[in-house]
């Protein structure tokens, strides 16, 4: 916004991923293109450029729903590439069994699916986010749901720093829960042993991870979401779980989640990771962590903690 002379004409309160809101200014860009789209006074909220996702991962701003309201959007994993149409049927979606509606006469992609474990059967209302790289994040409420119907296995709770960064680069302890749906129908497709976790934001999310399944179009003016299936079918995902999780809080690299009974009581949440392997992390750009780029040299962490002293703990699968 800078560089384009910009300058705020008011503010507005902005979540992230995990339900943490802040002020942030408002202005107006005179034109957005978007390839052959474009756009005129288009309303913006200029995020900060203390927010690690922007600033690491080059962003500039995101996109919503309401400037593509008008087309439908096709989201390809195979060939790395999103497509705007103005008729779904341009891109490959013809087929009304293999869509579902939006649910309650939403104009963003507000899913309602049904899980199963069985013969037990619930639903769940989610919104398909492209902003989420995971498969199924549920609310807390949502979980809970499906726990007392008796609809998720594999279900583990431990307490912890979410995974998930959001802009304001906060990250509170807090319940989390991670457990396999066994079967998650939608869109005309069965999904087996689905992964899920826990998110603390505003809505449940269903996110990119179901391209492994296919690619998606969304149909804005008609309210539909196609999921075009991928041949042949993919084998279910693996919920692989670590022992111990290690995430960003306020630009430190930290203890997230502790998921070994073994480990609970020698480090905790929050403590301060000083070493992957060999790697000394606080000679480390956070940008290098979010953006993937470092890999422990051995399967170990050693981290300090409240006390002041160091333990190194091992990294497995359990």
């Amino acid at each position: 916004c800078r560089a384009l002379g910009l300058e705020a004409a008011g503010q507005g309160a902005v979540g992230d991923f995990e339900g943490h809101r802040a002020e942030v200014g408002r202005v107006t860009i005179p034109r957005l293109g978007m390839g052959r789209a474009s756009y005129r006074e288009v309303p913006a909220y200029v995020f900060p450029d203390s927010s690690y996702l922007f600033r690491c991962l080059g962003l500039d701003g995101v996109v919503g729903g309401d400037l593509l309201r008008r087309w439908a959007v096709r989201i390809s994993a195979s060939d790395s590439t999103v497509v705007l149409a103005s008729d779904a049927r341009l891109l490959g979606a013809t087929d009304r069994r293999r869509s579902m509606r939006f649910a309650r006469s939403s104009n963003r992609p507000l899913l309602r699916l049904r899980a199963s474990n069985g013969a037990l059967r619930t639903h769940a209302y989610v919104i398909f986010d492209s902003g989420s790289s995971g498969l199924l994040d549920c609310h807390l409420f949502e979980l809970r749901a499906m726990e007392q119907r008796e609809i998720l296995r594999c279900l583990r709770r431990t307490a912890g720093h979410s995974g998930n960064l959001g802009w304001t680069n906060r990250s509170e302890v807090r319940e989390a829960l991670r457990a396999v749906v066994p079967r998650l129908e939608l869109a005309g497709s069965t999904l087996d042993d689905v992964p899920v976790e826990v998110t603390y934001g505003s809505v449940s999310k269903l996110g990119l991870g179901l391209l492994c399944w296919g690619d998606v179009v969304v149909d804005y003016p008609r309210r539909r979401l196609y999921l075009l299936p991928r041949t042949p079918a993919p084998a279910p995902l693996a919920g692989g779980l670590r022992n111990v999780t290690a995430t960003l809080d306020r630009g430190r690299l930290v203890v997230g989640q502790v998921w070994d009974e073994a480990l609970r009581g020698l480090v905790a949440p929050g403590d301060r990771i000083v070493r992957l392997g060999t790697l000394d992390v606080s000679q480390v750009d956070p940008c290098a962590f979010i953006r993937g780029e470092v890999r422990a040299d051995r399967p170990e962490m050693t981290v300090r903690r409240s006390d002041g002293s160091l333990v190194t703990i091992p990294i497995k699968e359990l």
